[in-house]
């Protein structure tokens, strides 16, 4: 998370973050209280500040994720190289699609990170994927905490709705106009230069990009039952923003 003193940006690993928060720092008027990368917010949360957050089609996140562990970086990578299952990240399609299975599988939360398959007991990384998971950890105050009695989609649903921090989202497909529209609309009093932050966001160079295993023109080829696999475990997402 990246706090100021009337606002609190949730940074969401792999959607610009890093772009996002040097862009706060550059040209926010108020002063920052705290920054800790890709954190959540506890339950001392101030709800009369605006939250914002980042978000990505998931396919997209897992794709950005997989590139860069074929860099031989990242925490899913390193907590994958230890338990031997290196195998997997030859960046070709075929390899792509057996790690994206794996990590969809349940059973292998553990590898992920995050404390996901610790959460509820291990019942929320039974029932929602990784990727949703880390929209909601820090889409809710203190997390843990709220989803420590859920059971089911329909109790996850509930805990959002009653909680949820977010007013305001930027979609990664739709990066630099969502970006736009927040510094000329609630942030706009925030910045003491907005012309200067708007040109900002639409020319300067993007921050940490991962070389992708799938560029070209036809990109990979995901197959049908692997999407649907997908979807099902993205549940969330695909909700709250159609993925």
């Amino acid at each position: 998370m990246h706090e100021f003193e009337s606002f609190v940006y949730l940074d969401m690993e792999k959607t610009g973050s890093t772009f996002i928060s040097r862009l706060l720092k550059r040209f926010a008027r108020e002063t920052a209280i705290r920054k800790r990368h890709h954190s959540p917010m506890g339950a001392d949360f101030d709800p009369d500040k605006f939250y914002f957050i980042s978000v990505r089609d998931p396919l997209d996140a897992y794709l950005s994720l997989y590139s860069y562990g074929c860099q031989s970086q990242g925490k899913v990578y390193a907590r994958m190289r230890n338990q031997g299952n290196t195998n997997y990240y030859d960046g070709t399609e075929e390899d792509f699609g057996a790690w994206l299975l794996f990590v969809l599988q349940k059973e292998n939360a553990g590898t992920l990170g995050d404390r996901y398959h610790l959460v509820a007991d291990g019942r929320i990384a039974r029932l929602l994927g990784l990727q949703s998971y880390r929209y909601l950890r820090l889409a809710l105050p203190d997390a843990e905490a709220l989803l420590a009695d859920c059971e089911s989609e329909d109790d996850i649903r509930a805990v959002f709705e009653a909680n949820k921090l977010p007013k305001f989202v930027i979609r990664h497909e739709n990066f630099v106009d969502d970006l736009c529209r927040l510094i000329e609309g609630p942030l706009k009093d925030r910045f003491d230069d907005v012309a200067g932050a708007l040109d900002y966001a639409r020319n300067a160079e993007p921050l940490n990009r991962s070389e992708r295993v799938d560029k070209g023109d036809r990109g990979f080829r995901i197959k049908r039952s692997l999407r649907e696999e997908l979807k099902e475990r993205e549940w969330l997402l695909a909700e709250l923003f159609g993925y």
